[in-house]
C-alpha cells in the first residue's frame, strides 16, 4: 500500500512537472511570436485600443454624420490600421477645439493633424503626413466669361483683375494671398461655393479638390465645376500627421509601428485610390 501510494505520489510530482514545462513552453512561444511581430506581449493576446479625436466639422477630410466619424482621414486611418491587427482604433468626432484638448489632456490617444508646434509640445507625431491638403487649386465656373483667365494664371498677377471670394477670419488667405487681389469676403466654405455657382459674385476661391468636389456634389453644382492647378500659391501644401499623446506609456514603439506601416507600397497604393476617390466621384 505504502509503495502504491509513493508511486502515485510520483504520478502526480510528474504530472505536475509536465504541466509547468507546457505553461512555459507556452509562455515562450508566446513571448517568440510577440518578437517576431513586434508586439508587446500584453499586445499578443488581444488587439490593444487606440482612441483617436477625429473633426466634426471639417468636410470632406473629417465630419460627423450620425454619430459616427466620416471622410478622408477616417478612410486613411482604417486603412492603415487593417495591416497592424495588433491594434484596434476608435474614432470619435468632436468639434475640433474640443478634439484637440481631449489629446492634450490625456483623454483620447491621438488625431491627425498638421504637427504646429503649439501641438508638438503634448504630441508625437508620425515621421511622414497621413495626408496632403493642397491649397494649390483655383476653382471656378464653367459659366464664367473669364475662366481661360483662371486656367492660364502664372502668377497672382494674372488674377489682380479678378475677385476673389475669401473666407472671412482665415489667417491662410491673410497670410498667403497677396493684399492686392480684390476680395467678397463670406463666413463659411458652403457660403463660398454658392457664391461663385450659383450668385456669380466673384471670379474664383482657394480650395482643395477634395473639398471643392465635396460641396459642388451636395449642392448640385458638378457640372459647373472647374478648377485649376497652380504652383505660385505660398504655404498651399498643408501636411496631416498621426499624432499620440506623449503621456501613452508606449508612445514611441506604436509611432514606429505606424511609421513602418505608412511605408508598406500597398498601403500607399490605396491611399492613392482613397484619396482619388474624393476628388473625382461623387462622395457625401
Amino acid at each position: 500500500m505504502g509503495s502504491l501510494n509513493g508511486i502515485r505520489s510520483n504520478d502526480f510530482r510528474l504530472k505536475i512537472q509536465g504541466s509547468k514545462i507546457i505553461r512555459s513552453t507556452s509562455l515562450l512561444l508566446l513571448f517568440l511570436c510577440a518578437e517576431w511581430l513586434g508586439m508587446p506581449i500584453t499586445q499578443a493576446d488581444e488587439a490593444r485600443l487606440l482612441r483617436f479625436a477625429m473633426s466634426a466639422e471639417s468636410p470632406p477630410s473629417s465630419y460627423e454624420r450620425n454619430g459616427e466619424a466620416r471622410g478622408i482621414i477616417r478612410d486613411l486611418l482604417e486603412e492603415l490600421f487593417v495591416s497592424m491587427p495588433e491594434y484596434q482604433v476608435e474614432l470619435l468626432p468632436l468639434p475640433w477645439g474640443r478634439a484637440q484638448l481631449e489629446v492634450a489632456n490625456g483623454r483620447l490617444d491621438g488625431f491627425c493633424t498638421f504637427p504646429s508646434d503649439t501641438r508638438k509640445a503634448y504630441a508625437r507625431f508620425a515621421a511622414k503626413p497621413m495626408y496632403v491638403w493642397d491649397y494649390g487649386n483655383l476653382v471656378y465656373s464653367r459659366d464664367n466669361a473669364r475662366g481661360k483667365m483662371i486656367a492660364q494664371a502664372k502668377s497672382f498677377d494674372d488674377l489682380r483683375n479678378l475677385l476673389f471670394i475669401s473666407q472671412e477670419s482665415v489667417d491662410w488667405e491673410r497670410e498667403n494671398v497677396p493684399g492686392f487681389i480684390k476680395r467678397y469676403p463670406v463666413n463659411t466654405p458652403p457660403q463660398m461655393i454658392h457664391m461663385l455657382f450659383r450668385r456669380g459674385a466673384g471670379d474664383f476661391i482657394i480650395m482643395s479638390p477634395e473639398q471643392a468636389r465635396y460641396y459642388a456634389n451636395q449642392f448640385g453644382y458638378t457640372e459647373q465645376l472647374r478648377s485649376a492647378k497652380v504652383d505660385f500659391i505660398p504655404n498651399s501644401q498643408v501636411e496631416f500627421h498621426i499624432g499620440l499623446r506623449k503621456s501613452l506609456p508606449d508612445v514611441e514603439q506604436v509611432i514606429a509601428r505606424i511609421d513602418a506601416a505608412m511605408l508598406d507600397p500597398a498601403f500607399q497604393a490605396r491611399r492613392e485610390q482613397i484619396i482619388n476617390q474624393y476628388r473625382t466621384a461623387s462622395i457625401h
